[in-house]
């Protein structure tokens, strides 16, 4: 399946080659170093107009925020249709207003993923030949002719295939040693985790000036990203230092980090400049984050409450012990039914205003066949019922 995604990218690469080897006379191996270097601006200038309209379209959700929390306070709570209408059609003169799409927040990353997956591969193959079932067959559009030369290629004087991990005496016969392969590695893949690092950082930075404290779904993929953030360059290090992760590898490594850090801060600094924040949509993100750790800190008061109680219970007489345990319980018990309660409440209504954007697609949809009928058709129906009728 992989091998779908590694044509296009082995095209791109052997276009480069050509171009520096056979147009620009490099010779054959500085020509596949520098062609790592246009694969990843190739590869970014392809992806970047979907980078920014991914950006674009997340600015907007932010923009169109203040006039929908107005609307989702008049309407959100109704079940009556004509609320359920209202709502539903403020919200798409907001995306229209906006020109905001949900799609065009997921169809970038669909896109980069093959480009990703098929590059990597790419690089992996061409650097390991053993990584592959059939290591004489060729890598998407390049022969096998192009894998030798690839193979035969150099960075910084290390042979593009070896890796740290590698055995001693493959290295030997590679014409390198260990020693001089870190010495390479080393300052590359660090520079590499710099960079990965701080592009996962401005990211961070960008969704924390944007986040919806409102939203539990947008918290918690917060707090998702930080984790990712803190684990990827301890993974990139490790897979570096102990994986078979070859000196081509670690190369584009930097070279994509490089590009892409950039890239992130261009983009970012042009959509914030060209759609800022204005002060309105300041007070509404600080007013969702103080309701948030309201709710929070009032919910750690009461499970303090509940612990001071119990140690109580412990400390006191088996008579008052019991009366504790029971108010302990009864508090339990009102929150737990109150939740309960809310959450019943909420289906409800969820449900009630489904059922009305139904009932109103429905009338719609039905609407549309009519006006697509000719002229006279309901009559033409009527009248041959009737001569039905009348024959039997």
């Amino acid at each position: 399946m992989l091998e779908i995604f590694v044509y296009p990218v082995s095209a791109v690469m052997k276009l480069w080659h050509l171009l520096l080897h056979d147009v620009f006379g490099m010779d054959e191996s500085t020509a596949w170093v520098v062609s790592i270097v246009g694969l990843v601006i190739t590869v970014r200038a392809l992806i970047a107009p979907f980078t920014w309209i991914m950006k674009r379209s997340g600015r907007a959700s932010v923009l169109m925020r203040p006039e929908l929390a107005k609307l989702q306070e008049r309407y959100g709570d109704s079940t009556e249709p004509e609320d359920v209408y209202a709502l539903e059609d403020g919200k798409k003169e907001l995306q229209e207003k906006y020109n905001y799409s949900l799609a065009a927040g997921c169809v970038p990353a669909l896109i980069q993923l093959p480009v990703f997956l098929g590059l990597y591969r790419m690089l992996l193959w061409m650097a390991r030949p053993d990584s592959r079932a059939d290591a004489e067959a060729p890598i998407g559009v390049l022969s096998r002719a192009d894998i030798e030369s690839f193979l035969q290629a150099e960075i910084g004087g290390q042979p593009v295939q070896a890796y740290l991990a590698m055995s001693d005496e493959r290295l030997l016969e590679l014409g390198t040693t260990t020693t001089e392969v870190r010495s390479f590695v080393v300052p590359f893949l660090l520079a590499a985790i710099v960079f990965t690092t701080l592009n996962l950082i401005l990211g961070l930075l960008w969704s924390w000036r944007t986040l919806d404290w409102s939203s539990g779904t947008a918290r918690g993929t917060f707090k998702f990203l930080v984790a990712v953030s803190a684990i990827v360059p301890v993974l990139l290090l490790l897979l570096g230092l102990f994986g078979p992760i070859p000196v081509a590898l670690i190369f584009y490594w930097f070279c994509n980090g490089l590009w892409t850090l950039g890239q992130t801060a261009v983009i970012n600094t042009a959509v914030a400049r060209k759609w800022p924040q204005l002060e309105e949509h300041r007070e509404l993100r600080e007013s969702n984050r103080a309701a948030f750790y309201a709710a929070r800190a009032e919910e750690k008061d009461e499970e303090k409450w509940v612990k001071q109680r119990r140690r109580e219970a412990r400390r006191a007489a088996p008579e008052e012990a019991a009366a504790i345990r029971a108010e302990i319980d009864e508090f339990l018990q009102r929150k737990k039914d109150a939740a309960a309660e809310e959450k019943k409440a909420r289906r409800e209504r969820t449900r009630a205003q489904t059922k009305a954007r139904n009932d109103r697609r429905r009338q719609r949809n039905e609407e549309k066949k009519k006006a697509r009928r000719p002229e006279g058709a309901d009559g033409q129906d009527a009248g041959d019922g009737d001569d039905k009728g009348q024959i039997e």
